[in-house]
């Protein structure tokens, strides 16, 4: 089951403020310590911009920002402005209250990111570029993205950039992009669901059991794959770790479908036999390979992958196989069991060989 490149991000990321434009602003600041960030001295007087009370409104309690901004699906399904404001404001105050109904919301997304966006934006309030800013500055985050929103949110005042802002659009840190890459992942898992639902609309109840069950299995293995047979070294394993199950759950969603349309794997059921032998070599041979490449503290010669790990992810795929052949048996059942695990079999040697192969 061949992926794709996950794409996070609505639009360019990494809009970095030039280094010069902080630099005037902190020569224009007298009382400027020599080791004081620029955007610390602008935040400064960011803070100082009123918030407006009666713009908090009320909010529906347990509510959730992210989906209001953006919609139950990323595109815009229940989206509400004005609601969003509300739980924005009342996430943001529970960031103080943990008692708070409103303290469980998502706050990479909720609270003062929601509000810099809306402010930005001028959705469902009147645009106040000013207020923005005090909310990039509450927001936080690594230095160069704080710059790059507060350099971006001068962009749009001056007309220069008439793109929607976004709270991802700035960002430098490996731990924003796997909170980015979260977010379109969710929202891209929401729209699976949709053409899940679609698919299998005329099926019987037995083969929606099935169904339910090899998702079940899948999501169990597509799990394992990107925990244990993805490196997860570095700052940007979130993003990786996401990408690795998008591509899974995304190819299997586009595999039912297109053999729902009458297409059957290339593979016939006389070859399982070798498809099994070369997946039990392989298997070895990236077993070896781990085993000699292991190093301290859980890192080696193929980062944090481990034998350990992918042995668990190997059992995951058997069951994950198993609840496939019983799904087509009742929901294809005229072709053959063995050339669905032949098929089955080749990918799975593939995605086994990758993991060792030289970059």
């Amino acid at each position: 089951m061949p992926g794709t490149h996950l794409q996070i991000f609505r639009k360019p990321v990494m809009r970095l403020a030039p280094t010069l434009l902080f630099l005037a602003l902190s020569a224009a600041t007298a009382d400027r310590a020599e080791d004081t960030p620029a955007y610390e001295i602008a935040c400064r007087q960011w803070a100082k911009v009123e918030v407006p009370t009666q713009d908090a409104g009320t909010a529906t309690a347990g509510c959730d920002s992210r989906r209001l901004y953006y919609g139950q699906d990323g595109e815009g399904l229940k989206l509400d402005y004005v609601a969003a404001r509300h739980c924005a404001y009342a996430e943001r105050a529970a960031s103080r209250d943990k008692h708070s109904p409103f303290g469980g919301s998502d706050t990479a997304f909720g609270g003062s990111g929601t509000l810099m966006m809306l402010y930005a934006n001028g959705q469902g309030v009147k645009r106040n570029l000013a207020l923005a800013k005090r909310f990039a500055c509450e927001y936080g985050g690594a230095p160069m993205e704080v710059e790059g929103r507060l350099h971006h949110l001068d962009e749009i005042a001056k007309g220069a950039d008439r793109v929607s802002f976004d709270l991802c659009d700035d960002i430098t840190s490996g731990m924003m992009m796997g909170f980015c890459a979260g977010r379109d992942g969710d929202f891209a898992a929401i729209r699976r669901d949709r053409r899940w639902t679609a698919l299998q609309s005329s099926w019987t109840p037995t083969q929606r059991e099935a169904l339910a069950t090899l998702r079940g299995k899948a999501k169990a293995y597509f799990d394992h794959v990107s925990r244990e047979e993805t490196d997860m070294s570095g700052t940007m394993r979130g993003v990786f770790a996401t990408e690795a199950f998008e591509a899974l759950d995304r190819a299997l969603l586009d595999d039912i479908a297109r053999f729902e349309t009458g297409e059957r794997p290339a593979q016939k059921a006389n070859d399982l036999a070798s498809a099994d032998k070369a997946l039990n070599d392989q298997y070895r041979e990236t077993m070896t390979k781990l085993d000699a490449g292991k190093g301290p503290n859980g890192f080696g010669d193929y980062g944090t992958i481990m034998p350990d790990g992918v042995r668990t992810t190997q059992r995951s795929w058997l069951l994950y196989r198993d609840a496939w052949v019983r799904f087509v048996a009742v929901r294809w059942p005229k072709t053959p069991a063995d050339t669905w695990k032949a098929w089955l079999t080749i990918e799975r040697t593939r995605a086994l060989r990758a993991l060792v192969q030289a970059p």
